[in-house]
C-alpha cells in the first residue's frame, strides 16, 4: 500500500438510498431546514452551486458522528426513510470493519505506528451529488483541484467518471480513475508524519455536462490536538518548515487553513477581493515554509 491505493469493486456505496435522500432533501425544504438545523454554521445540506456559478458545482450532505451523533433520533421522523438508514449504516460498517486494517497497513509501509495519532475516531463522511442542476451546469469543475488535509481518504463512485488524480511522475497530467473502483488518497497529515514518503494525493473532479455523478467519502485525519511532524527521518529530502519540525502545527490548525478555502469554494463564504481560493499555496507554505 502506497499513498494511492485502488481498493476495487468489492465495497459497494449504496447509492441508490444515496440519491433518494439527495432527492427528498431538494423536495422538501423544510426537511432540510431541519437537518442543517442540527448544525448551524455551515450546514449539513450545502446547495450554494444552485445560486453561485463560480463555486464547486456540487451539493453536499455531511454525515459526520459528531455532528449527529445528539440529533439522531430528531432525524429519525424526517429522513430514516429516504436513504439516510442505509447510509449510515454503511459508514458505520465501512469504518468498523477497515479502518483499523488500513491504518495498519499504511504504518506498515513507512514503518511507523499510526495508531496513537488516531485515539479519538477523528472521521468524517460526505455524499456528493454532481448534479447538471446548478447555477452553471455546463461548467466541468465540480470540485477544484486540492488535496485532502487528512491521513486518507476513500472515495466510492456511482460507476460514472469525473475523479481524477495528478501524475506523480508528471505533473499537469491528470489521469482518470476507473469509474467503478473505490480508491484511497493519502492527504498532508499522512505526507507529514510520513517525512514526505507518502504523497498528498492532488486529485479534482470533472462534471460531465448532462450528467449526474454520485459519490461517497469516508475522511480519516489524525486527532485534532495531535502535532504534525515527522515520526520517521531519514528517508526524504523535503525540508519542512520550522513550525513543522518544531511541532507547531497541529491537526486543528491544518484543519482550519483547508476550512477557510472550503466555505470559498463551496459558496458558503466570500473570499476578499483578489484573493486567491485555491488551498494547496497555503497550506504549502505552512508546511514548507
Amino acid at each position: 500500500m502506497a499513498d494511492l491505493a485502488f481498493l476495487g469493486n468489492n465495497i459497494k456505496a449504496p447509492f441508490s438510498s444515496i440519491r433518494q435522500l439527495f432527492d427528498h432533501l431538494r423536495a422538501k425544504p423544510d426537511v432540510a431546514d431541519a437537518l442543517n438545523a442540527t448544525y448551524t454554521y455551515h450546514g449539513l445540506f450545502k446547495t450554494a452551486a444552485s445560486k453561485n456559478g463560480l463555486s464547486d458545482q456540487k451539493f453536499i450532505i455531511e454525515i459526520s458522528p459528531t455532528r449527529l451523533g445528539l440529533r439522531l433520533a430528531e432525524l429519525d421522523l424526517f429522513l430514516y426513510s429516504h436513504g439516510f438508514t442505509e447510509v449510515l449504516e454503511f459508514f458505520t460498517e465501512l469504518t468498523s470493519k477497515n479502518l483499523h486494517h488500513l491504518l495498519s497497513m499504511l504504518g506498515a509501509t513507512i514503518g511507523a505506528d499510526l495508531f496513537p495519532l488516531h485515539r479519538s475516531s477523528n472521521i468524517n463522511f460526505r455524499l456528493y451529488d454532481y448534479t447538471p442542476d446548478t447555477a452553471a451546469p455546463q461548467s466541468e469543475i465540480g470540485c477544484g483541484v486540492h488535496r485532502d488535509y487528512g491521513t486518507f481518504s476513500i472515495v466510492f463512485q456511482d460507476e460514472t467518471l469525473g475523479l481524477e488524480i495528478e501524475s506523480a511522475s508528471h505533473p499537469g497530467e491528470w489521469l482518470p480513475v476507473p469509474a467503478d473502483s473505490a480508491v484511497m488518497l493519502c492527504g498532508w497529515s499522512a505526507f507529514i508524519v510520513s517525512g514526505g514518503e507518502l504523497r498528498a494525493v492532488r486529485h479534482r473532479v470533472r462534471r460531465q455536462p448532462g450528467v449526474r455523478r454520485l459519490s461517497a467519502v469516508l475522511f480519516v485525519a489524525p486527532d485534532l490536538n495531535v502535532a504534525l511532524k515527522p515520526i520517521i527521518s531519514g528517508k526524504s529530502n523535503v525540508q519542512f518548515s520550522p513550525d513543522v519540525l518544531e511541532g507547531k502545527v497541529n491537526v486543528g490548525r491544518l484543519k482550519e487553513f483547508r476550512d477557510k478555502k472550503w466555505c470559498w469554494r463551496e459558496g458558503n463564504a466570500k473570499p476578499e477581493d483578489g484573493e486567491d481560493v485555491s488551498q494547496d499555496a497555503d497550506i504549502e507554505r505552512l508546511i514548507l515554509g
